[in-house]
């Protein structure tokens, strides 16, 4: 699997009724077919920076994690 970033829409066929969908900025994890489909089109970049799972392990040592698109929804919430 590989960690990549899509520099554009591209939609991976990996069967005739299965579309899997990417929006340019997608970041997701993906297997090794779809790669290589998504780079033959010029549509993703391999991100050599932190996985999901490396930025939560930076976060707790003290660095920097990325949100994801919802945010973080537990400030939302209000104690009682």
């Amino acid at each position: 699997m590989k960690f990549v970033r899509y520099t554009r829409r591209f939609d991976y066929r990996p069967r005739q009724s299965v579309v899997m969908a990417r929006a340019a900025g997608d970041e997701v994890k993906i297997t090794e077919a779809e790669y290589e489909a998504a780079n033959a089109a010029g549509a993703v970049e391999l991100i050599n920076g932190e996985s999901a799972e490396q930025g939560a392990v930076a976060a707790e040592a003290g660095g920097s994690t990325p949100e994801g698109k919802a945010g973080n929804r537990t400030r939302n919430r209000t104690r009682g």
